[in-house]
């Protein structure tokens, strides 16, 4: 038998410390949601560990973990929709992680899409509280959640705050983290701009989604923000960090 293990490329979803679901609960949920059902199914229970189960979701396999106590917290630097003082180190969390099987392509748009739909579904299991996303370090309310990854599993837009994370980092840059998982670089908006935060916000949302759907940028150039402003994008430090600030 082969055991999951721990992986960045990770949802776990939040609980009441002491209170994570068990395998049944899941199965459980699968009877009696039929939603749920439509989404996912049990591919394999191991009969000698009562922590993990195989779920079958689109063709793909995840392994789901902690169903017997709970896993390590993740690592979070952004909060989206969960209040400051909540104490994520003193939760319940299962990890949501792909199967061996997805080992080369665990950054893949289409692996991601059915696991946030997978993750979806958990969501329903009682006690619930949020979900975390291990590549830009982010935690989400379950309202937050909800509210951004049913339009992008319809066409929609990328889900940015949430699937990547916007800080500010010493210098009064805008940066993203998060993004160099789906594409291989980060965004880092100079501080001219970022002194709007709603602007640099809406500025680094959309250069994410088209950068996410394949966008690609090998040398300096100008494109038109959200507001009609012209701004010049930098590919820096070997394609890693793309540098954004006003053109004139």
């Amino acid at each position: 038998m082969t055991v999951p293990t721990p992986t960045s490329s990770a949802f776990y979803v939040q609980f009441p410390q002491g209170r994570a679901p068990g395998a049944q609960a899941v199965l459980d949920l699968l009877k009696q949601a039929t939603d749920a059902a439509r989404i996912l199914t049990v591919a394999h229970q191991p009969q000698d560990d009562d922590d993990w189960l195989e779920l079958l979701s689109s063709g793909l396999t995840f392994d789901l973990c902690g169903l017997s106590g709970g896993v390590a917290a993740p690592q979070v630097a952004v909060r989206y929709g969960v209040a400051a003082d909540t104490d994520l180190d003193h939760s319940a969390w299962l990890r949501l992680a792909p199967g061996a099987h997805l080992s080369g392509g665990r950054s893949q748009l289409p692996v991601v899409r059915v696991m946030a739909g997978v993750v979806l579904a958990l969501l329903d299991l009682p006690d619930a509280l949020g979900v975390a996303w291990g590549p830009a370090r982010t935690v989400m309310s379950i309202e937050h959640f909800r509210r951004i990854i049913p339009g992008w599993l319809k066409g929609g837009a990328f889900p940015a705050l949430g699937l990547t994370a916007l800080s500010r980092d010493a210098a009064g840059c805008v940066v993203s983290e998060g993004l160099s998982f789906f594409t291989g670089l980060e965004l880092r908006i100079e501080p001219l701009l970022a002194k709007q935060p709603g602007l640099a916000g809406k500025i680094a949302v959309r250069l994410i989604h088209s950068l996410v759907e394949g966008w690609t940028v090998n040398e300096p150039i100008e494109v038109e923000g959200p507001e009609g402003e012209i701004l010049g994008v930098f590919p820096e430090e070997n394609g890693k960090i793309l540098r954004v600030c006003p053109a004139r």
